[in-house]
């Protein structure tokens, strides 16, 4: 067999392993705490792949990224990457590492190898690269790198199962009122955390409102670009895979320039409405509002800048079904698959504990 069918064979035997041994430890866990715990997807992939490869195969160089790297025991890492690990951690791992498709498309991992010469963003993206370079040559044998995958499994497994529990919890049926669900979005509202929060409640609202197996909700990472594919706006939603609606959405300073990048980008993906939904820490000059508006309309656009207050008033007031469970699941869920911050997570779900009752 080749590396790649070697390798899901010894993927598949640490997996049995990490399971049997939940406490399991390496000679190095504090360089594989440090990779997976950051926030780097493409270099928690990377390393994934080497320690693998290298359990699977003692000859190959765990810094090498491509085959035609001039290192020796360079190997075609994308191949072992996409068809082995990519798969495995969707379905088995549950997406735990983040669910990329395409880890090896990504810039970090487009260098014939790892180098600190390799061009990287500066501050942590620069120490997660060096300390790739420095510590995967230490890992030198294959049972060395294999009790590196078992513990690697272990995290991985508990960080499901953590997720797991996270949205496995239940609310009493009284709390399902609408005057319940308004005072929680304004509770949380009172903390921004660079706007995550008011990105979660916008989606939990159009969750409740679009909820057939053919809707779909897509959130983006807040300030970060190049999260989907399709990325169009802050918050897209389909039906039948069609872009109904596109929502911009700030909590802090703006400029008139911010509404027409958003605008456009809607308009350049065949879209024909946008939202650009003001949070409570949003300010910019009012003067161009009634101008913009009138301008894309004479496109056949309809663009509205509206605040956070209308929006959830109009919405939360003309909901079918007010289901305050499914609402802090999917918000919860989201915040956890887009990779919003843990502390956001945290005060979610202390704060539905608190309005909702919450409990597991």
């Amino acid at each position: 067999m080749g590396l790649k069918e070697d390798a899901k064979v010894k993927l598949h035997e640490a997996y049995e392993d990490a399971l049997k041994k939940p406490n399991a430890t390496c000679n190095h866990k504090e360089f594989i705490d440090f990779v997976i715990d950051n926030t780097h997807l493409t270099y928690k992939y990377i390393l994934f792949t080497a320690i693998l490869s290298k359990a699977t195969d003692a000859s190959i160089n765990p810094l090498c990224l491509q085959k035609g790297s001039t290192l020796p025991g360079a190997y075609d890492a994308r191949t072992v990457c996409h068809n082995v690990i990519v798969k495995f951690e969707m379905e088995t791992l549950e997406k735990a590492m983040g669910g990329s498709n395409e880890p090896f498309l990504n810039k970090p991992a487009r260098f014939p190898e790892l180098s600190k010469d390799n061009a990287v963003r500066r501050g942590n993206d620069k120490l997660i690269l060096d300390s790739l370079c420095d510590n995967l040559p230490t890992i030198s044998t294959s049972a060395d790198a294999y009790a590196c995958l078992v513990y690697l499994l272990t995290k991985l497994i508990a960080i499901k199962d953590a997720k797991n529990s996270l949205t496995q919890f239940s609310i009493p049926d009284d709390a399902n009122l609408p005057s319940k669900l308004m005072t929680f979005i304004e509770r949380a509202l009172e903390h921004s955390y660079e706007g995550e929060i008011l990105t979660l409640l916008v989606a939990g609202i159009y969750h409740l409102r679009f909820h057939r197996p053919t809707d779909l909700v897509e959130v983006h990472p807040v300030n970060q670009s190049g999260a989907s594919s399709r990325e169009i706006s802050d918050l897209d939603v389909y039906a039948d895979g069609k872009l109904i609606s596109s929502n911009e959405l700030k909590d802090k300073d703006y400029e008139e320039t911010d509404v027409r990048h958003a605008a456009d980008k809607v308009l350049t993906a065949g879209g024909n409405r946008m939202l650009f939904i003001e949070g409570p820490r949003a300010s910019a000059s009012r003067n161009f509002v009634a101008d913009i508006e009138k301008e894309y309309a004479s496109r056949n656009f309809m663009l509205r800048i509206i605040a956070y207050q209308l929006f959830f008033a109009s919405n939360v007031g003309s909901l079918e079904t007010i289901d305050c469970q499914e609402y802090v699941r999917f918000i919860l869920q989201t915040a956890r698959d887009t990779k919003f911050k843990e502390e956001v997570i945290t005060y979610l779900d202390e704060l539905a504990q608190e309005i909702f009752g919450l409990s597991r």
